[in-house]
């Protein structure tokens, strides 16, 4: 819920974008549906990667600590979503859009843009894909953790194939995108209260 109420709001604003360059390179479904499934694929090995540090990390008896800096990290994530997302979105727009243009005007790499482009824009600095990535390091099997990545890449596909339909409407709700970033300070507080909890 939390991936797909983002995904109508704040991932369309910061990422539709790239699918409307796409579209004004008149690309095909085919173009677009490696793009996607490139970009799920890296949140899915971010994922892994996520856990596998997650589990070092426990395996030293450090999981206090992983639980206490994950929860502080996403309190300060939350708040900067709320304050500094705007600015975010113009330095997107400013220069990753751009170099996007050149990436898709180059006919060596305009082949292969789907998937290159796909699964660089799984690693783009996201605040949302942090705090999915914070819940895979945490999580309690590796199968979670990519379950847990997987399913935030499927719950932002509505926002990214049908938003450029519906943009008038996802305006007028843009500013419920709030409460999710709150239910992300919520989340963090408690994992904070996890840690007093495992240090008892």
């Amino acid at each position: 819920m939390l991936g797909l109420g983002l995904s109508l709001t704040h991932c369309f604003f910061m990422c539709g974008g790239i699918i409307l360059l796409f579209n004004h390179k008149k690309s095909n479904f085919f173009d677009i549906f490696i793009y996607h499934f490139s970009r799920i694929c890296a949140y899915i090995l971010i994922g892994l990667i996520a856990y596998f540090l997650g589990y070092f990390l426990n395996s030293l008896n450090l999981q206090v600590f992983l639980y206490f800096i994950l929860g502080a990290f996403c309190v300060i994530l939350g708040f900067a979503l709320i304050v500094k997302g705007q600015l975010l979105a113009f330095i997107e727009n400013q220069f990753i859009y751009k170099k996007i243009m050149v990436f898709l005007n180059n006919k060596k790499t305009s082949k292969y843009k789907g998937f290159i482009f796909g699964f660089l824009n799984g690693f783009f600095p996201c605040g949302l894909v942090y705090f999915f990535v914070a819940k895979s390091m945490i999580a309690k099997s590796v199968n979670e953790a990519w379950l847990n990545m997987l399913i935030f890449g499927i719950s932002t596909l509505p926002a990214m194939l049908l938003g450029s339909i519906f943009i008038n409407k996802i305006r007028k709700i843009k500013n419920i995108q709030y409460l999710f970033f709150a239910l992300i300070i919520v989340y963090g507080f408690y994992l904070c209260f996890l840690a007093l909890k495992l240090s008892r």
